[in-house]
């Protein structure tokens, strides 16, 4: 078949490879190229176009004529007055057959018949054709190449070649004919090549090649053959190649190829050969390639290739053999492939390769073998690539690959390996670069020790039997029973570039298990059964190289556990100098549950870190502990226990690393806090201990870094001074509201607290005196510890005479300038609801607020900010990220979502903020709505000091330069946000009914003035 390929090249697209020539004739449309004319021009249906170009060393001797597809004839009068004189090589494309010969049809032309040695006839297109004759070559005494392909034709004259005496290639090709003339080749002695592939061939005369004694190509593929009797090829000894393949050939007698000494090629390749008799090739000493792939050939006899010995390829892939007796390959030292995939094969005999010494390519796919016979391989020490997938192996026998030396690729997948052992490979020196062992059911079952995520013993084989394989390059380990990674894939494959361990058991994975030697791996560990992918120690791993990894198809829980590879897809992962680069090359696939929805998967891109956390094991009892990451917490949750004392917190309790605790005593029956002083708990930070028992605190048991303590609910009716105190010297933020609180002289120092401008109680307004049933922050002093004071109270009187008049005269002015500070005092106070309450345009809004902040703002937001806006007086409902958003929802949509169903849009503005993409996000977006709205609906709480104008965006620093903000230290912070926040609907009822009375009594006056 390339015999005819290469004179297809050469003759069929020469001129593709040359230079073009002018052609200054005719009575045709010139092309740009003006080696090119088209007659009678572009739009004629029945155009045609002439092409000249030079030809290697011989200028203007190459001519394509290639016509319109529909055209019926070609009017030769538009060039009869050209002269191509020099042409040798012709060809027709899509034409009509002349009803003329070919060497006429030159002349008319100005082509000399005699000059022309190569004549190409190629598709008649899409018309009714009339059959060759005998006449049509007459005139090319010195042709020798004549092609005919996709012609159709149905017949051809036994004398067509009476003419070409000199021909040496004939192809005649893809055409309907049954059968050819016995005396076809009688007149062309000289042929060495004949190609009648792609015919209807079902039978051919014995003497066709009688008179070919020269003939070295013989292409006969893709017909209807059912038999090649000897005859037929027992007159052309020089043959070298044979094509039969794509035939219906039944059977072959043995002395079909009994005189053909000096054949090299034969490809029997799909027919349906049902046997091979065993002296058919014994008089083919020089045969060197043997097709007969896709038959239903059972047995190979044992002396088939007795005196073939110069055989260098086999193919008998996709028959039915069972057996390869022990000799049949003997002597076939010169052999380079052999293939015997898709067979029958349940066995081997030790010695069936042995003479193969040569061989450098065996396949093996796709049989029935069990096992390998030791020393099957021994002597193919230049074998490069094996194939045995698809058999049924249950392990490779121990030094079986020895003596491979250059084994280079070796496929084993789809098989029932269950083990594999270091000497079944080549060693101590390797050059196997490709290993497939996929789909079998390998586990490497020895023990590693490991400081895995969730406390996991990982499961490996101590001494790797691939450890010795230095040179792997591409390794697939795909659908088998793995359940971790090898640290060998690490620490020994130095040259690794591509690692398969997709559809194992691998459940959990750390980052030394994605460091490899090399740079630019691909890793694929989709379609595991990986749980967590602690990438903690990244940061560790001094590497510059680049890892690219598959985990689509895993179990991922949305949990500490995947933290670090959340904040890796979401583009935030805190990345050092020289730290190896993880690419998630399926990042958009990679999903993960939670443990109390695992039944539905969200996005890790989409995923908020702030809230991954895990379950531990070791707890104090009645408690559940966890760890959450995104701030370095421990976290004790004891709350609804029925508990009566702090829980002990032993040291194995505690979670590796630097953590800080928070611990949750809520609704339990604690009456001290005895136990916090121990060193275990010496890290607290938050305490959150409401509805307790709990009416005194002794300030030693306080933990030194305590940040938060929540003592709602209780029985505390004072606190000591002391603690005061401490509260004061410290930045601790407390919630005091809740208890039965008795305002006498022992509240005073608390009284004093509260009105402290920078208290850090959230909920000042809920401190209620139990004995006259108003916040202690709005009890005066007198009231609180009555003591008569005259001196105080005539001074007072005194004042109040003095400044009467000023406060007269200066009312106006005050009113005026002070009148927002008035408001928020009368709004406090409950007074004059009807002048100060305001009616809001969108009161049915889900949400009284919104609150955007940083997360690093998290304690102050959850712990003072929330709590006295949902337990003061009025009550209000927030919005808030962590408890309000829906998991997995694109966190753009549930911005815009929570800020339009929110009456207003809190900002926290501190340095934290400036640094939150989000957060400014937020404020865009509230800020637009506002524009859009005509409003004024966001509220600024400024926390710490105001950040620099250099540092803010440049739409928030044109806001703040236009807008009142609150300071969170700011005496009278609690007063003024409630003012702005929405007003309660009793209030503008009551500023209704005030209007209405007021236009009743002004009917009433009026009335009285008519009458």
């Amino acid at each position: 078949m390339a015999s005819w390929m290469i004179l297809g090249l050469h003759l069929l697209y020469l001129w593709t490879r040359t230079s073009y020539a002018n052609i200054a004739c005719s009575k045709c449309e010139m092309n740009r190229s003006s080696n090119q004319i088209t007659c009678p021009d572009s739009f004629h249906p029945q155009k045609f176009t002439v092409t000249l170009s030079d030809l290697k060393d011989y200028p203007q001797s190459a001519l394509t004529l290639k016509c319109h597809h529909k055209a019926e004839n070609i009017n030769i009068s538009l060039i009869e007055d050209c002269q191509f004189s020099s042409v040798k090589y012709v060809r027709f494309e899509r034409c009509p057959l002349f009803n003329v010969s070919f060497s006429e049809f030159f002349q008319q032309i100005g082509i000399h018949p005699e000059n022309v040695t190569s004549l190409l006839f190629v598709d008649v297109g899409q018309r009714d054709q009339y059959d060759l004759q005998e006449w049509h070559l007459q005139g090319l005494g010195n042709l020798k190449n004549l092609l005919f392909d996709g012609n159709q034709f149905s017949s051809i004259p036994q004398n067509l070649l009476k003419a070409t005496p000199e021909l040496k290639h004939f192809r005649f090709s893809i055409n309907k004919l049954e059968t050819l003339p016995q005396s076809l080749f009688a007149s062309t002695p000289n042929l060495t090549e004949v190609y009648l592939h792609t015919n209807e061939f079902t039978s051919l005369p014995d003497n066709l090649f009688a008179n070919l004694p020269k003939l070295t190509n013989l292409s006969l593929w893709k017909n209807n053959l059912t038999e090649i009797r000897p005859e037929l090829l027992s007159t052309i000894p020089n043959l070298q190649s044979l094509e039969l393949s794509h035939n219906n050939i039944l059977h072959l007698d043995s002395k079909v190829f009994s005189n053909l000494p000096n054949l090299r090629k034969i490809l029997l390749n799909t027919n349906s050969l049902e046997s091979l008799p065993v002296d058919i090739f014994h008089n083919c000493p020089s045969l060197e390639i043997l097709n007969a792939e896709y038959n239903k050939i059972p047995a190979l006899p044992s002396e088939l290739f007795k005196n073939s010995t110069k055989i260098d390829t086999l193919e008998f892939g996709n028959n039915q053999i069972a057996n390869i007796p022990e000799n049949t390959f003997q002597g076939l030292n010169n052999m380079v492939k052999l293939k015997l995939n898709r067979n029958s094969l349940k066995s081997l005999f030790p010695n069936v390769f042995a003479d193969l010494t040569s061989l450098e390519t065996l396949d093996l796919q796709s049989n029935l073998l069990e096992y390998l016979p030791h020393g099957s391989f021994d002597n193919l020490r230049k074998l490069n690539t094996l194939v045995l997938k698809n058999n049924s192996l249950s392990e490779l026998p121990d030094n079986i690959f020895k003596n491979c030396e250059n084994l280079n690729n070796l496929h084993v997948s789809h098989n029932k390996i269950n083990v594999l052992h270091s000497s079944s490979f080549p060693h101590p020196t390797s050059t196997l670069q490709v290993l497939d062992l996929s789909n079998n059911n390998i586990s490497f079952s020895s023990i590693r020790n490991s400081t895995s995520i969730a406390s996991q013993e990982i499961t490996v084989e101590e001494h790797f039997p691939l450890s010795e394989q230095i040179k792997l390059h591409d390794l697939s380990l795909s659908s088998n029973s793995i359940n971790a990674v090898p640290q060998a894939f690490s620490t020994e494959l130095k040259e690794l570039a591509k690692l398969n361990l997709k559809g194992n058991n691998i459940e959990y994975l750390e980052s030394n298990d994605l460091s490899f030697m090399s740079n630019d791996v691909i890793v694929d560990l989709s379609y595991n059964k990986i749980k967590g992918i602690s990438l903690q120690e990244m940061e560790y791993i001094h590497s510059q190289k680049t890892v690219n990894v598959y985990f689509q198809g895993n179990p991922l829980i949305c949990n500490c556990d995947i933290y670090q590879l959340a904040r890796l897809l979401q583009g935030r992962a805190e990345e050092t100098e020289n730290m190896f680069q993880l690419n998630v090359i399926d990042q958009d696939k990679v999903k993960c549950s939670y443990p109390e929805k695992q039944n539905i998967e969200f996005p890790v891109k989409a995923v908020n870190t702030e809230s991954l956390v895990c379950r531990l094991k070791s707890c104090p009892a009645m408690c559940t502990c966890f760890t959450r990451p995104h701030d370095t917490m421990f976290i004790i949750n004891c709350s609804y226990q029925g508990l009566k004392a702090i829980p002990k917190l032993k040291d194995n309790y505690l979670p590796e690393g630097n953590l800080s605790i928070t611990l949750n005593l809520r609704n339990n029956s604690i009456t001290d806090l005895s136990g916090l002083q121990d060193p275990e708990y010496s890290s607290l930070v938050n305490l959150t201990i409401p509805n307790n028992k709990l009416s005194f605190i002794n300030d030693s048991v306080l933990p030194q870094h305590l940040q938060v303590l929540d003592i709602r609910g209780n029985n505390f009716t004072s606190l000591p001074k002391s603690i005061l105190e401490l509260f004061n010297s410290s930045s601790v933020i407390l919630s005091l509201g809740d208890n039965p609180w008795r305002c006498n002289c022992d509240l005073d120092d608390l009284h004093n607290f509260l009105r402290e401008p920078n208290r850090k109680v959230t909920d000042s307004h809920n401190i209620i005196c139990l004995n006259i049933e108003e916040p202690l922050i709005q009890v005066k002093k007198e009231d609180l510890c009555p003591i008569i004071q005259q001196p105080m109270i005539i001074a007072s009187i005194t004042s109040i005479t003095i400044f009467l008049f000023l406060f007269f005269v200066l009312g106006t002015v005050s009113v005026y300038k002070y009148q927002q500070d008035i408001k928020v005092w009368l709004f406090t106070h409950r007074l004059c609801l009807w002048a100060v309450a305001q009616e809001e345009q969108d009161a049915d809004k889900k949400y009284d607020a919104f609150i955007s902040y940083s997360n690093k703002d998290e304690e102050f937001v959850n712990s003072v900010l929330v709590p006295g806006l949902e337990s003061g007086d009025p009550k209000y409902k927030v919005c808030l990220h962590y408890r309000d958003w829906i998991p997995g929802e694109y966190i753009q949509n549930q911005i815009d979502q929570s800020i339009e169903a929110s009456s207003r849009t809190i900002v926290i503005l501190s340095s934290n903020f400036i640094e939150n993409v989000w957060g400014q996000l937020e404020f865009k977006t509230a800020h637009s709505k506002a524009l859009k709205d005509k409003t004024n609906k966001i509220i600024v709480i400024v926390f710490g000091e105001v950040p620099p104008d250099s540092e803010l965006d440049d739409e928030l620093r044109l806001y703040l330069s236009t807008r009142t903000y609150l300071q969170w230290r700011d005496p009278k912070f609690w007063e003024k946000l409630r003012y702005v926040m929405p007003h309660p609907q009793q209030f503008i009822t009551k500023q209704h009914k005030r209007k209405e009375n007021l236009k009743l009594e002004l009917v009433h006056s009026n009335s009285k003035q008519n009458t």
